[in-house]
């Protein structure tokens, strides 16, 4: 009888250490994938034949374009390194300190900031790189540049305001696992 408490009581343990590593790596992997991701946008923003050589010129020319490098920028920081960030966070508190963290709160904040983060840098790419074509090769006056951005400003907006929420909740996922259970 003894035995079979030992093996159930190990069994137990190691199905809640396998638990425990569960977030850390998940949020790993998303900064692998964003990492992967952002090592293409930056191929497509240098190759040197069409499509992908008129990006140079819509960044060098301000105005729309800079919203395409405002994409960039935000995927590399918000997406490789929050993800990266997190997951060092998540592997400290899971791995180091032996906390259980809420998936209750974690799965909910963990889809709405890769929803969010990639949502919204996608549109502010493409918006950026719309209008920037517009500005830089058309010729577009600043109305009908105005224009062509105007309809992408709400859904990124609520993209960014989406990843907010999930990058609060992950944290308070994370807060959550410190206290003490009832």
């Amino acid at each position: 009888m003894r035995v079979l408490v030992s093996v159930t009581s190990t069994k137990e343990e190691s199905r809640t250490a396998v638990h425990r590593r569960l977030w850390y790596k998940r949020f790993r992997v998303a900064a692998y994938v964003s990492t992967l991701a952002a090592l293409v946008w930056t191929l497509i923003i240098v190759l040197p034949f069409e499509p992908f050589s008129y990006l140079p010129p819509i960044i060098v020319g301000g105005g729309p374009g800079v919203w395409f490098v405002l994409a960039y920028v935000l995927f590399l920081v918000a997406a490789t390194g929050g993800f990266g960030i997190i997951s060092s966070f998540l592997a400290a508190e899971e791995l180091q300190e032996g906390r259980t963290i809420d998936d209750r709160v974690m799965w909910p904040g963990f889809v709405l900031v890769c929803v969010g983060v990639v949502g919204s840098s996608v549109l502010l790419g493409v918006a950026g790189a719309v209008g920037g074509y517009a500005a830089t090769f058309q010729g577009s006056s600043t109305n009908a540049i105005h224009d062509i951005l105007s309809p992408y400003v709400n859904p990124i907006t609520t993209l960014v305001i989406i990843a907010v929420i999930g990058a609060a909740l992950a944290v308070l996922s994370m807060v959550r696992a410190r206290w003490p259970a009832p």
